[in-house]
């Protein structure tokens, strides 16, 4: 069933009679929690374990800590990959400390971390904080020390945003970024990626486009021929929020979806417009062919096996939560 090629998106802190009668009815690969939908711990507990009840495989959250920072109200903010990349062992410890919360919470994966680059005048300025460096050698470094903590506490993670949003001068939640062809930093947006994918297993697609204007998601030569056939990636291949304004100009959400799918994006995530995700559902069941949608849903198994061992190797945390809080409070200190 293509509702198994799905991440999607709930509204608020409960779900509605809507959103339980759609999930019911179209079970996702996984849901993916925001800060609107968490308003306490047990809260959050009752959500999950609905969600979990009809038919969710998994739970997915946003944590990467600095300006995307999903637990900072239930817990305490937590440090950016840029500070955490500054400290020696920070990065890893900020990935032990996302992890266990996110055991404690119910998740099983984490869409994180970042290995974009912080190229000036362009990603360290869209982006921000969220990246550890221009540079590949710090970025991996980082990057791959919290993917290494997330493992060590059972939770897997995910590498964004492929090819690489570094040299993107405008934010793809709003607009269409365009980066030139440029084979040398085409070759220092993908070393990040190239070097820590196989121990991610999964990547993120993003919507920034080449010179031919078609955004990576939407695109075979990036989504396939080159994530695949260039690199070897064997793993999971997520599309980053199908919703965004990146993609305006290519038709509804279920054309987006289907055409994502068709480029080589496995999971395809709609994270607001729950509504939308039937007809989605339908336009992927008719316009992908059969042996697509197979290879599709055999990726996420494989990253479903590997969450799995990463699970087996570590027991959920039940540390308390003000444990964690204060825990996580002091590294962000250390590193501010």
């Amino acid at each position: 069933m293509s509702s198994g090629l799905f991440g999607v998106g709930v509204e608020a802190t409960s779900l509605t009679p809507r959103e339980r009668e759609i999930l019911a009815a179209h079970p996702p690969y996984g849901v993916i929690l925001f800060r609107r939908n968490i308003e306490s711990a047990v809260q959050l507990e009752r959500l999950v374990a609905e969600i979990r009840n009809l038919g969710a495989r998994y739970l997915f959250l946003d944590q990467e800590g600095g300006p995307v920072d999903r637990l900072r109200d239930l817990l305490a903010p937590a440090p950016s990959l840029r500070r955490s990349a500054e400290v020696a062992g920070a990065a890893r410890r900020a990935g032990e400390l996302a992890g266990r919360a996110l055991s404690r919470l119910g998740f099983d994966v984490d869409l994180a971390p970042v290995v974009d680059r912080g190229v000036p005048d362009a990603g360290a300025l869209v982006i921000g904080e969220r990246v550890a460096s221009a540079e590949p050698a710090r970025i991996i470094e980082a990057a791959g020390d919290f993917l290494d903590g997330l493992h060590a506490q059972g939770i897997g993670g995910c590498l964004k945003h492929f090819p690489g949003l570094g040299r993107a001068r405008l934010d793809t939640h709003e607009a269409l970024p365009v980066l030139e062809t440029d084979p040398h930093q085409q070759a220092l947006d993908l070393t990040p990626f190239d070097v820590l994918m196989a121990k991610a297993g999964a990547v993120m697609i993003s919507h920034a486009a080449g010179d031919d204007g078609i955004p990576a998601s939407l695109s075979d030569a990036w989504a396939t021929v080159h994530l695949r056939t260039i690199l070897g990636f064997e793993g999971a291949a997520f599309s980053d929020d199908l919703e965004m304004g990146a993609l305006a100009a290519f038709g509804g959400l279920p054309e987006r979806c289907a055409r994502a799918a068709l480029a080589g994006c496995d999971l395809l995530f709609v994270c607001r417009r729950l509504e939308e995700y039937p007809e989605a559902v339908a336009r992927v069941e008719s316009g992908v062919p059969e042996a697509r949608r197979a290879e599709a849903a055999e990726r996420l198994e494989g990253y479903g096996a590997h969450l799995a061992a990463l699970r087996r190797a570590k027991e959920r945390d039940a540390t308390p939560l003000p444990a964690l809080a204060a825990e996580l409070r002091a590294l962000t200190d250390s590193v501010a």
